[in-house]
């Protein structure tokens, strides 16, 4: 059940689109000066320059400021972030020939959040107008330029909102601009009749895992647009139409506000809750509660390292995985430790069809999810290849199920840790506590033997696991 989900550099030929995800941070210098006297104003000082180094990818889990690095993609085109992330400022005149649109990205400059933002929250910001030349501001000069704030989640799902000067859009003013893709179909588009005066606007972004909405000075709200947002990486961009064009804008005041998972109404149809400790050694390895049914839907919450995962970098993290028909999605949620959690998955039953994940009694992620009772729970650790060592525990369990009692309610049986289909390749789950239902706990242990070269959790089935698993009560059985 182990994919993973590889970070392609993408590029747009018809809007500043471009992947910026995650760490942007390198070796620290200092860009040349770029004449600021002509910009109406002081230049902003003190502040770090740092020069790009191999992406990454993190995320951030609290409120307040973006911890955010600088970047450009033009010699004539610099920014740079307040000590304490709470402002970004792109400025300059760009260099490099061509128009937007026309070759690569070449022509802009922001900077993008050191980590990942989680699946749901919102951020804001004033976006200003900084280029005052004579004491009259504007976000640029010359044939366009643009001011925005960018989601890119990956290459199919991403988005951009923010003013745009175009002589194709609005070639009189500014006006809203809306690029972006959700599943590799464009969303968004522009507004060249409905000018946009003023040179200060308060943003306001919101988003979850099945879309983003946006506002600007609580007056105009476009979306909701359906682009998946599992761990979107932010840009604040400025950017410059043609060679000789002026940007500039800075972003003040900026907030992120993480959102809770949202807990649907009644009752769950099942509370699965454990003890969870993650460990082990080499290159992947990982700790998951699983309940799945007879009809090939499972649905997974747990932590897992993984020193291939673009989004861990062999470190824990929160994550769930999900089987619907035999189709597989995941989501990284947040990183993890290999501490002891409390780890809790409900569902909510048809007509809802949700599952929350909890860790220590705190939803951190919602998502759609169909299951048909009967249901069968497990605990499980996996390792990735060869000469991967797992050393997970787990428990006490308490898990709850049914609402048609007492024919359809509660466990049946013992729980089932033997088997060839339950422990290979070396992994073994163990119960600690023989002939426990509820309160039953368990290690799994091992380290991965048997495995060809090549062969991994991605592609090798049964993959290298250690499971213990129980079933439902199904009238008498």
């Amino acid at each position: 059940m182990k994919k993973i989900v590889q970070l392609p550099v993408l590029f747009c030929a018809c809007a500043i689109i471009v992947a910026v995800a995650g760490n942007l941070a390198g070796t620290v210098t200092t860009y040349g000066a770029i004449g600021r006297a002509e910009y109406g104003h002081a230049k902003l000082g003190g502040w770090s320059r740092l020069l790009p180094s191999p992406l990454a990818r993190s995320m951030l889990v609290s409120g307040g400021p973006l911890p955010a690095a600088p970047h450009s993609w033009d010699p004539g085109l610099y920014a740079e972030v307040s000590p304490h992330y709470s402002t970004v400022h792109a400025w300059g005149r760009r260099v490099t020939a061509g128009a937007w649109g026309t070759g690569p990205v070449n022509y802009q400059a922001g900077a993008t959040t050191i980590n990942r933002v989680p699946s749901s929250g919102s951020l804001s910001f004033l976006m200003q107008a900084t280029y005052c030349p004579g004491g009259q501001c504007s976000y640029g000069a010359g044939t366009g330029y643009k001011a925005l704030v960018q989601f890119w989640d990956n290459a199919t799902n991403y988005i951009a909102f923010g003013l745009i000067h175009d002589p194709g859009v609005s070639p009189t003013g500014t006006t809203i601009m809306v690029e972006g893709a959700a599943n590799g179909v464009p969303v968004g588009g522009y507004w060249p009749s409905g000018a946009v005066s003023g040179t200060d606007h308060k943003i306001t972004v919101t988003w979850n895992l099945h879309g983003i909405e946006f506002n600007m000075d609580g007056q105009v709200t476009l979306g909701y647009y359906p682009v998946l947002m599992d761990a979107p990486s932010v840009s604040f961009l400025g950017a410059a139409r043609y060679t000789g064009d002026i940007c500039d804008v800075t972003f003040e005041n900026i907030q992120f506000t993480q959102q809770s998972a949202a807990l649907p109404d009644g009752n769950p149809y099942f509370t699965y809750t454990d003890t969870v400790t993650e460990n082990g050694s080499g290159s992947g390895y990982s700790a998951f509660i699983n309940v799945h049914d007879a009809y090939s839907d499972a649905v997974s919450v747990g932590i897992q390292s993984d020193t291939t995962s673009p989004t861990s970098k062999g470190t824990p993290w929160f994550m769930w995985e999900k089987v619907e028909a035999g189709n597989f999605s995941h989501g990284y949620i947040q990183p993890a430790s290999h501490s002891p959690y409390q780890i809790t998955l409900e569902w909510w039953a048809s007509p809802v069809n949700e599952a929350v994940f909890f860790v220590n009694a705190r939803p951190i992620a919602e998502f759609p999810m169909y299951l048909t009772p009967r249901l069968f729970f497990q605990v499980e650790g996996d390792g990735r290849q060869e000469g991967d060592s797992v050393n997970d525990t787990f428990g006490p369990v308490q898990i709850s199920v049914g609402d048609s009692c007492p024919t359809y309610c509660g466990l049946n049986g013992s729980w089932n840790p033997a088997g060839t289909n339950f422990n290979t390749y070396g992994l073994q789950a163990t119960q600690t506590n023989p002939d426990q239902q509820n309160g039953a706990s368990f290690v799994v242990r091992g380290t991965v033997t048997g495995l060809r070269s090549g062969q991994n959790w991605g592609n090798t089935m049964p993959m290298p696991w250690g499971i213990a698993m129980i079933a439902q009560y199904w009238n008498g059985q």
